[in-house]
């Protein structure tokens, strides 16, 4: 039987916390209020489990699966007219993973206690971020939770499939550069060590490129350690530099206007802004709500800034796409695009055609830079590795050269 921890209020209001052992959430809360407890935190104790049990996950890439998993399920289930306390059942009841099943069960025995879906999920801040929360919370306001929630399961969907297609163009770039390595690796600890007593025997110098190939062979815990302190110190300059907020907008200030990775980053942060933003507008968020919570999911932080500084203006009665257009460099075909919807008085639908287009040039961009990518690692590694194999054979030739005369 699972065993659950959990903090609680006594009689007198004293505090009490401990672990207790129930079916659910549910019979966890009944069992601590026959106590005589007042329970509000109630959490699975998974100190025991064994970790072959687990669920793996890699930093936040756990938390992403799982709200990509709830919201297509749950809106699927709220769109087809389904009670919500039967649609978070019938995604406890087919969630894949144990965590999974756990957030479900703990958001429904919220949701059978009175609170509101937007107040469960707020207390679940690791999984479902502040803009997420912010829509469904709208959504419940107006009476369109289920229209809402179609909407979260496209704007998540979309997101997560722009990370996966970056992710899987990464593979084989790596794989290549990977096997270039263990290369270097067999030709300076194998291939050259074997040729050196040739040269030594016949009386002809060592090539310049092969000793320097044994000297990084003899001396290489010497080199690693060096290397490898170069490279914490940079990494805690680095980390100490970035930690001012001034210092992290300008190097992102700087990311943005590269000749070639700044035009890709700006269309990947305009196309999740006016996504984000679109979908909160559709759900009745008010326009300086929406752009202030649109904005907190935008990562660059000189675009961030100027976004603060755009809502700012906002607040003061100026339009959305002149506040825009003075204060951030988003592309100029959004925010041309972002005009018209604007004056046409379907700003919300707009925006989610500028972040579709932004996405498509994304995915485009990708294609290409891949295209590109393949053949040039595959003719540098080849250089490379003729770079160092060449000058060898040719002393090798060379010295049966003067061998058959």
């Amino acid at each position: 039987m699972p065993r659950f921890r959990y903090r609680a209020y006594g009689p007198e209001g004293s505090f009490a916390k401990g672990t207790i052992e129930a079916a659910s959430v549910t019979e966890a809360s009944e069992a601590l209020w026959t106590r005589g407890l007042s329970p509000f935190d109630i959490r699975v104790n998974d100190d025991r489990a064994k970790w072959w049990n687990r669920d793996i996950a890699i930093g936040s890439s756990g938390f992403r699966a799982d709200l990509l998993a709830f919201t297509r399920e749950f809106s699927m289930l709220c769109a087809a007219d389904i009670p919500m306390d039967d649609a978070l059942r019938i995604v406890q009841t087919q969630a894949t993973s144990a965590r999974l099943r756990t957030l479900v069960e703990t958001l429904l025995a919220e949701v059978l206690n009175g609170r509101p879906l937007s107040e469960a999920m707020q207390t679940q801040s690791r999984v479902f971020p502040a803009d997420y929360v912010a829509v469904v919370r709208a959504g419940e306001t107006g009476g369109r939770l289920a229209h809402v929630l179609v909407e979260l399961a496209e704007l998540v969907e979309r997101r997560a499939e722009i990370r996966t297609r970056i992710q899987s163009a990464l593979i084989y770039p790596s794989m290549l550069i990977g096997l270039s390595l263990v290369t270097l690796v067999i030709i300076v600890s194998g291939v050259i060590p074997s040729m050196a007593p040739i040269f030594t025997q016949s009386g002809k110098p060592i090539p310049a490129m092969m000793q320097l190939m044994l000297s990084l062979r003899d001396h290489w815990m010497e080199m690693a350690g060096v290397l490898f302190a170069l490279i914490v110190g940079g990494g805690a300059a680095a980390a100490a530099a970035l930690a001012e907020p001034e210092h992290r907008r300008r190097l992102d200030g700087l990311l943005l206007r590269l000749p070639v990775l700044g035009a890709f980053l700006l269309q990947q942060e305009s196309a999740r802004f006016a996504r984000t933003l679109g979908t909160m507008l559709t759900a009745g968020v008010p326009l300086v709500q929406a752009t202030r919570s649109a904005s907190g999911v935008v990562g660059n932080r000189h675009l961030a800034a100027g976004l603060d500084r755009a809502i700012e203006a906002i607040q003061q009665g100026t339009a959305l796409h002149r506040a825009l257009r003075s204060e951030v460099m988003l592309p100029a075909i959004a925010l041309q695009m972002i005009s018209v919807g604007e004056e046409a008085g379907k700003l919300d639908r707009m925006l989610v055609r500028v972040a579709l287009m932004l996405e498509r040039q994304i995915q485009a961009s990708i294609d290409r830079f891949m295209a590109a990518l393949t053949p040039a690692l595959t003719v540098g590694i080849a250089l490379m590795v003729g770079a160092l194999i060449m000058p060898v054979m040719n002393a090798v030739l060379s010295i049966n050269d003067l061998a058959a005369r």
